[in-house]
């Protein structure tokens, strides 16, 4: 990184200059420069081609790989142009990378002079707060203490990072910016993997800021890396359904009166097309400004191959996050790994690393959201096969079960 001070370019423009050097004629250090906003970076007293300027951004739907080094406090800003669109939504997904990795990070964005924090991650749900990660590396407290971070400032010209000339920017963290507590009141022990950041685009600006927070004491040598990816901007996705109501069946029954009388909308985060799944979030309107907050059961469209019924259900908490689905013919999804002999298996296979996800659709025939002991668990809708012997991972939160003759047994442990 150079030093600050007085240097001497040879032409009479930086953009054209070949070189800098202090008044003697003896080369600067190596580093990046920028005059009047122009960056351009020098290696064994060369200049370089002048760099994008930190307003400068990719095209929508780039995705950033940022390394998290082992001893440094960083902050990595990622723009991106997004075009003129209106009543669409940004979603933008911080990707955790690396085995066990999910050390505490701030994640955020800024659009239109705002800034937007709150999370949901494929993991847990909703996390509000703008901190989030595994509370087992670095202790949430630990991180409070030592604020205010002075944070090395990192952007984007074209291909790769590169440390701005900028003096680094001071961070702020208590407590309370870190979530501590995930949807189901368990600290949050494991990697959050896929975190999607909702902003609505109800306006022509063209440009969003993703920003990534990393400040932490010394972290194992190896570092680690994470991925943040800004698609183009695009109206969520439609359904129809019904009202709230307190159970699924009553949501069922209500969907088979009355029919689907309501339009809501969704931000996808564990499915891909068709129905809501777990952790996807609901909204009232197409460019997600407002979530659906009252909680309760609600009645939709059945699309569950190989059923009859008109009509399935979901289960959605306060905050708009799918908790559940299930059939009317009284069964609830659960999305798993495949069947492994062993409890570490069934952990390191899908998914602690963030590699490959749970991605085998079952079902149970409990009355929670999630499978309990007693329960039974099913590879089809119908109820009719029973899940081979063996340990599962779920998708929520890392939990495994163990199941014999298709029944859950004790006990329910995270993958820790």
């Amino acid at each position: 990184m150079p030093n600050f001070g007085t240097y001497y370019i040879d032409a009479t423009s930086f953009n054209n200059a070949t070189t800098i050097t202090d008044a003697s004629g003896i080369a600067a250090p190596d580093g990046v420069y920028q005059f009047d906003g122009v960056h351009r970076e020098m290696l064994s007293g060369v200049l370089g081609p002048v760099i994008a300027c930190e307003i400068c951004c990719e095209s929508c739907s780039a995705t950033f790989v940022y390394p998290i080094n082992s001893t440094n406090n960083d902050y990595h800003k990622m723009c991106s142009n997004v075009g003129e669109s209106t009543g669409t939504a940004i979603i933008v997904k911080f990707k955790f990378h690396e085995n066990r990795f999910g050390y505490i990070q701030g994640l955020q964005a800024s659009y239109d002079n705002s800034t937007h924090v709150g999370v949901v991650s494929n993991r847990y749900g909703w996390l509000e707060k703008k901190y989030v990660g595994n509370n087992g590396f670095v202790d949430p407290s630990d991180i409070a203490n030592e604020s205010p971070y002075s944070l090395t400032i990192y952007n984007w010209p074209s291909t790769q990072f590169i440390q701005t000339g900028q003096n680094p920017i001071t961070e702020s963290i208590a407590l309370t910016d870190i979530n501590l507590l995930t949807t189901t009141g368990a600290n949050i022990y494991n990697n959050p993997d896929e975190c999607y950041l909702l902003i609505p685009k109800t306006s022509l600006v063209t440009t969003v800021d993703a920003e990534v927070y990393s400040p932490h004491r010394q972290i194992d040598s190896s570092g680690g890396a994470c991925s943040v990816t800004v698609p183009c901007p695009s109206p969520l996705s439609s359904f129809s359904g019904t009202g709230d109501e307190l159970t699924a069946s009553a949501a069922c029954a209500e969907a088979s009166s009355s029919g689907l009388t309501e339009d809501y909308f969704l931000m996808r985060v564990n499915s891909t097309s068709g129905s809501p799944r777990l952790f996807d979030r609901v909204y009232l309107d197409s460019a997600g400004v407002t979530p659906l907050t009252t909680a309760g059961y609600y009645g939709i469209q059945n699309q569950y191959s190989g059923t009859t019924e008109t009509y399935s259900w979901i289960h959605v908490d306060s905050d708009g996050i799918v908790q559940a689905a299930g059939s009317c013919g009284a069964l609830t999804e659960m999305i798993s790994s495949e069947m492994r002999p062993t409890f570490w298996q069934a952990c390191e296979y899908q998914n602690i690393n963030g590699v490959n996800l749970p991605d085998q659709q079952y079902w149970h025939n409990g009355t929670g959201d999630t499978p309990a002991v007693g329960n039974t668990v099913y590879s089809d809708v119908l109820g009719t096969t029973v899940l081979p012997d063996g340990w599962y991972q779920l998708m929520r939160e890392y939990i495994r079960i163990y199941v014999v003759g298709g029944v859950v047994q004790s006990p329910i442990l995270n993958c820790t």
